[in-house]
């Protein structure tokens, strides 16, 4: 640890010196640019420039996004170093990986670890990130652990979307997009100034477009089509005594047809590796083939004989009230939101129904925060209590006789007896490859369902100080308390569905005798320490060094197994909090007549009782406590050369590894570790060691008006989508570029505009899953392909 300190230490100091000498030279030099805009933040509870805090941070301006071509929660990651687009259930679910740290299984009640906020309100649920950007104002990334303001949840860091607010200026704009595959995207807003003392607004976003998959089989329709829409509306009462209260309302629905994977044959080559099937290699009985005796599917195919969807509504209101009391602030925010989610998708990828995967939600959730804050150019202090609730139903299952298991059919006339679980389905040729599941003689298809329940209660009391001790030096410390505790139901039934029945579509059958897990109740409450201590100096008006120790923390859980049958040790259902020590130096500047912006970090991470989250068969996925290592580094510069150039470019370093953890399934019978998994140091799933971005933009004079022409993209090294370190879930290293040009007449209120996205319409992945125990395939969810838009956005 020392030496990789003493490295970024040097690092930090010898850029130090360096951007100090050119602000010195810059000094001396005429500009006629337009420098760089301050961007004010919010990352530490308080408005301040993003150049003046001691955090390594990329924030995003709403017009920023625009030029990005920016639509969803998720299109941050094409403008940010270190993080990673994570989507485990398609367009269902998210979560973001900031420095290597994510959560990437699709279990709904598991929390992130890169938290997510918006308008100042914690977004539990990963499938919550599905939501569109409309109407924003700015997004702020903040990496590294962030629990001291933000609490239990943000070891990795965090992004926080902030709205554009109610003025006291009547006006709106309305962005229309449109483009290949009938894609139409209309954003608006309409600002009311209702009165000397209510301000009003009203954003509202639709998005729809053709599917992205086409089925080449019957049974099922193509898929991965959009069909969204969003809906915001905010007051702000403007109170005597300089007080605000804003009320926020909104809603959002999504219902599309998901859950394609493009589907390539893999093999087991021993000790757990599993690697791809060679064009020639008839390892499954035909050349190229899966089990199922299909070949790989292509980009954006599928063979599916059942449709899935994704259907996902959100409500929520949010109250936020502030008053300031002789220099001291005070700010509460209480917030409701539900959440509800239902999704399917066809996991074998075949015509056959072999193993179709489905889960869903339900949540309520409340918090209210009330905080304090106040200083002076020398000191600054927050102080402040959190409540937050948590109330979640949830199920999980599938549909096909893999790994289905019943007591009905736990006898010795079944003809599938002996073969991998007892009372497996009867009817149809274990392991069911290449007929899928028979229906019975009466017309039932065999099922299995896990519904299962989790309350979470927790409650925080946190504080920092800010103290500058000279001009030069400048000293934060921070703390925070966090009680958590967690009630948990499980349990799961096996059943057969009759689907052209009228009256009584479900029977339900009995958990074979012998299974450990029959239903699990249990809670955990848990005590959590966060805390923070930094050392700032500000070598110049324009200089910012820093040094920083932080604690982070994230709540201990529970598990949710989708095979219940193979759960032999019911203390595998619960893991332990886990904590991260994180080190960190760095360095802000701007220079040039502040036409230059150069940001830099350096980091080192040592976590106790990392989360991690492993494949013990299949997709059965559990969180298991390790230890893990991450060190690295990023570095930002934006540059302004003068009114008409702008220029972007950011890198990132992650060296991550978890320590110890029996995350390969499975070894060779006569080996050390025969059938059962193999512990080793692994990578984190979708951290790749290099990732980086460019933007390039050009304005001038046509007319009356301006043309601006732009070239971005963003890179990211091979990385591996799962904790295994193995060829069928490794995602080789890539890039994607973007063009885009705007004209605005003179006023500015009209823009027109076109853009190529993935100009060399590069096919990569973004989640997949090893399914070679099920039918010999890896799922892959591939990227957003390439794609023409045009757009019209008009202000009045």
């Amino acid at each position: 640890m020392s030496s990789t300190l003493t490295c970024a230490t040097r690092l930090a100091l010898v850029a130090a010196f360096a951007a100090t000498t050119l602000t010195a030279n810059a000094q001396t030099a005429s500009s006629s640019s337009g420098a760089l805009e301050e961007i004010v933040v919010t990352a530490q509870k308080r408005e301040q420039n993003s150049q003046d805090i001691g955090i390594s941070l990329s924030a995003i301006t709403g017009a920023d996004l625009n030029s990005l071509g920016a639509a969803t929660a998720t299109d941050i990651t094409k403008s940010m170093p270190a993080g990673v687009l994570t989507q485990p259930n398609g367009p269902s679910s998210f979560s973001l990986a900031i420095r290597g740290v994510t959560q990437n299984g699709f279990a709904d009640h598991q929390e992130s670890p890169a938290a997510i906020y918006v308008d100042d309100v914690y977004v539990s649920q990963m499938a919550g990130l599905a939501f569109s950007l409309f109407d924003v104002d700015r997004v702020e990334v903040l990496r590294g652990p962030q629990g001291t303001l933000f609490g239990r949840n943000a070891t990795g860091g965090l992004a926080n979307f902030v709205t554009n607010r109610p003025t006291d200026h009547l006006g709106g704009y309305i962005n229309t997009t449109f483009g290949q595959r009938n894609l139409l995207r209309v954003e608006g807003a309409v600002n009311v100034p209702l009165s000397d003392s209510i301000d009003s607004r009203l954003a509202f976003e639709s998005n729809h477009y053709d599917p992205l998959f086409t089925n080449v089989a019957g049974g099922a329709v193509d898929s991965e089509n959009g069909n969204d829409y969003a809906l915001r509306g905010q007051l702000l009462f403007k109170l005597p005594q300089s007080a605000q209260l804003l009320l926020i309302a909104r809603a959002s629905r999504e219902n599309v047809n998901a859950g394609s994977w493009e589907e390539y044959a893999v093999k087991p080559v021993g000790n757990g590796v599993d690697v791809f099937v060679g064009p020639n290699d008839p390892y499954w009985g035909c050349p190229g083939c899966n089990a199922t005796g299909l070949q790989n599917s292509g980009p954006f195919t599928i063979r599916d004989n059942i449709s899935g969807f994704a259907k996902l509504s959100t409500s929520g209101f949010t109250a936020k009230y502030t008053q300031n009391f002789s220099g001291t602030t005070l700010t509460v925010i209480g917030d409701y939101s539900h959440l509800q989610k239902d999704y399917q998708e066809d996991s074998d990828a075949s015509p056959y129904t072999l193993f179709e995967f489905f889960n869903g939600s339900k949540v309520d959730q409340q918090s209210l925060e009330a905080r304090l804050n106040g200083g002076d150019e020398k000191l600054n202090w927050t102080a402040g209590l959190y409540g937050l609730r948590i109330a979640g139903s949830y199920y999980e299952g599938w549909i096909g006789p893999s790994f289905f298991t019943a007591q009905e059919f736990n006898n010795p006339s079944n003809p599938n007896a002996g073969y991998g679980v007892p009372g497996p389905w009867p009817y149809g040729q274990f392991p069911y490859w290449t007929t899928g599941g028979v229906p019975g003689p009466n017309g039932g298809i065999p099922e299995t369902k896990s519904p299962y329940d989790l309350l979470t209660k927790s409650y925080a009391v946190f504080g920092q100080l800010e103290y500058r001790a000279t001009d030069l030096i400048g000293f934060t410390v921070g703390a925070r308390f966090t009680g958590d505790k967690k009630d948990y139901n499980f349990t799961w039934y096996p059943y057969e569905y009759f689907p052209t029945a009228v009256t009584n579509q479900v029977l339900l059958l009995t958990q074979p005798d012998g299974a450990t897990l029959t239903s699990y109740q249990a809670s955990r409450s848990d005590n959590l320490y966060s805390g923070k201590a930094q050392m700032d100096l500000h070598l110049s008006k324009d200089m910012l060094a820093y040094v920083s120790y932080n604690r982070g923390v994230k709540g201990g859980g529970f598990n949710a197994p989708l095979f219940p049958i193979f759960i032999n040790d019911l203390s595998t259902l619960s893991f332990k909090p886990e904590t991260l020590t994180s080190y960190e130096v760095g360095f802000k500047s701007e220079f040039l007549d502040h036409t230059v912006r150069f940001n830099a970090a350096a980091y080192y991470y040592d976590y106790k009782d990392y989360q991690a989250l492993i494949y013990t068969l299949g997709l059965e996925q559990l969180i298991v406590n390790a230890n893990a290592k991450h060190k690295g580094a990023e570095a930002e510069l934006d540059w302004a050369p003068s009114a008409a150039w702008r220029f972007g470019v950011g890198v990132a370093y992650v060296d991550a590894v978890v320590e110890g953890v029996a995350a390969r399934c499975c070894g060779d019978p006569g080996t050390k570790y025969a059938g059962v998994a193999i512990p080793g140091n692994y990578t984190p799933g979708n951290a790749p060691r290099w990732t980086g971005d460019v933007m390039a933009r050009y304005t001038m004079p046509v007319g009356a008006g301006h043309l601006a022409l732009q070239v971005d993209g963003n890179y990211l090294s091979r990385f591996w989508f799962n904790l295994t370190d193995v060829p069928a879930v490794e995602q080789p290293g890539f890039g994607v570029a973007n063009a885009r040009i705007n004209y605005s007449p003179q006023g500015e209120k009209l823009e027109v505009g076109a853009s190529v996205e993935n100009v060399a319409n590069k096919h990569y992945g973004v989640m997949g899953f090893d399914n070679t125990s099920i039918n010999g395939l890896a799922q892959v969810y591939p990227g957003m392909p390439r794609w023409f838009k045009m757009h019209v956005n008009y202000k009045f």
